[in-house]
């Protein structure tokens, strides 16, 4: 291998669509868990419509050894995820991610985010020294949201069990906000919020929702996951969170994540409400949406080897064991 190799880092263009693709499998072969990395007309239609932002590393032939993106899942979405990132196994080593995730940062500021969040695999540290050099900070863990079917070539797979992700979250350009959680959680947002430098009035109350709940599922068949987004808290919320919990149960769906809207000042609430139907702490979402900061909740339905689940520091095993805490109290309840 060239150790001079020094790829051309660039936005995507249409015209690199075909090479992109052989990229996505070179690094996962056919597992990688979303299916429009390798259909050129559905990736053609998300790039045209502004929901993808990439960044490739090109070399002079053609050939795409890197890609990462900002991906945003609606026009409702305000913080994005930073993902999608990969590098050719035969090109490691050459510090690629890096300088693409530089150019992805860029982008944001170009696009004025208030910031963007992101999911690190937890079978390696690898992607998150790469979050933590930019000065992300670790908001919640996801456990077990990925098929152990999924290979990344040339690094750590845990056949066995399904893998968990860190969530960051990367501030660029945030505002004041206020948000409601319950009396016990609103110390460990006040921490995350500290840490990350993000200015929230985090306030505990008691309100309950009056009014009709109403929310948006998205189900990801492909790795057996679902997310039910609630876009206003209303009085029948655990009723309609059940019936919608029956209809998603019957897929045998591995877990199912929950969107609160806690900028409305009944979600402390509600917080409470959805624990006593199995619901924990997933992560923190500044900004997420246009309703503004998000809580993602989790359920999970299939058991997790949790000790494969690697930190690249301290703050992230706190995270780990807050999270792992609120499952246990959780499912005790």
């Amino acid at each position: 291998m060239n150790n001079d190799i020094s790829p051309k880092i660039a936005k995507l263009d249409l015209a690199d669509l075909p090479q992109l693709i052989d990229c996505v499998r070179s690094c996962y072969g056919e597992s990688y868990p979303n299916t429009a990395m390798y259909d050129i007309e559905l990736l053609e239609e998300i790039v045209e419509n502004k929901l993808m932002h990439s960044v490739i590393a090109k070399l002079d032939n053609g050939q795409i050894i890197g890609h990462c993106a900002l991906t945003f899942d609606g026009v409702h979405n305000v913080s994005p995820e930073a993902g999608k990132m990969m590098v050719d196994p035969n090109f490691r080593g050459h510090q690629i991610a890096e300088i693409m995730a530089k150019k992805r940062i860029e982008i944001a500021q170009e696009l004025s985010l208030p910031g963007f969040w992101t999911e690190c695999v937890t079978n390696h540290p690898y992607s998150q020294h790469e979050m933590i050099a930019f000065n992300a900070k670790e908001t919640g863990l996801f456990i077990g949201d990925i098929p152990p079917t999924i290979s990344m070539k040339g690094l750590e797979n845990h056949p066995d069990t399904r893998m968990s992700l860190l969530a960051f979250y990367l501030p660029l350009n945030d505002r004041p906000h206020t948000i409601y959680m319950p009396p016990q959680h609103a110390e460990h947002a006040k921490s995350l919020a500290l840490d990350l430098n993000l200015p929230r009035n985090i306030v505990s109350t008691n309100i309950a929702a009056s009014g009709k709940t109403t929310f948006h599922t998205v189900i990801n068949s492909s790795i057996q996951t679902a997310n039910i987004a609630i876009d206003r808290i209303g009085s029948d919320l655990v009723a309609a969170v059940m019936h919608e919990l029956r209809e998603l149960e019957a897929l045998n769906l591995a877990s199912i994540y929950l969107d609160i809207p806690i900028e409305q000042e009944t979600a402390a609430h509600a917080y409470l409400e959805l624990e006593s139907i199995g619901f924990f702490w997933g992560s923190w979402m500044p900004n997420f949406s246009t309703k503004g900061d998000s809580l993602r909740l989790q359920k999970i339905y299939q058991s997790v080897d949790v000790e494969t689940i690697v930190c690249a520091r301290p703050q992230g095993y706190d995270i780990k064991k807050f999270v792992l805490s609120e499952w246990a109290r959780v499912s005790k309840n």
